[in-house]
């Protein structure tokens, strides 16, 4: 299937993995971490929007594993980037990429 996107929503995308490469290569060569703690996720990304996507599958939550009963959770950041990405590409669009996209999404009668 072919589809025929806004260069606009090109340009986000291409934007996109060119910051996930650079983060993921940080992070392979230690200048960055792989994971943030529960609460560090829910400061960035918002509460709701982490709960959600834990919920859908989309983003893995990792417990520390210390026998401790309240043991701290923690979140792999590129999950967390691909996550919001995927939920959020929409809103910094223009009206004009945003109606293309809606035609692109919406089925078809």
């Amino acid at each position: 299937m072919i589809v025929a996107i806004s260069e606009e929503l090109l340009f986000k995308l291409v934007e996109f993995a060119e910051n996930l490469g650079r983060k993921k290569e940080r992070i392979s060569l230690f200048k960055e971490s792989q994971f943030i703690s529960q609460n560090q996720a829910h400061i960035r990304y918002g509460k709701g929007n982490v709960t959600k996507w834990v919920k859908a599958g989309i983003v893995k939550k990792y417990k520390d594993v210390d026998g401790k009963l309240r043991s701290g959770v923690r979140y792999d950041v590129l999950d967390l980037e691909s996550a919001a990405f995927k939920c959020n590409y929409m809103k910094e669009l223009s009206p004009l990429a945003k109606a293309e996209m809606r035609e692109i999404i919406s089925p078809v009668p």
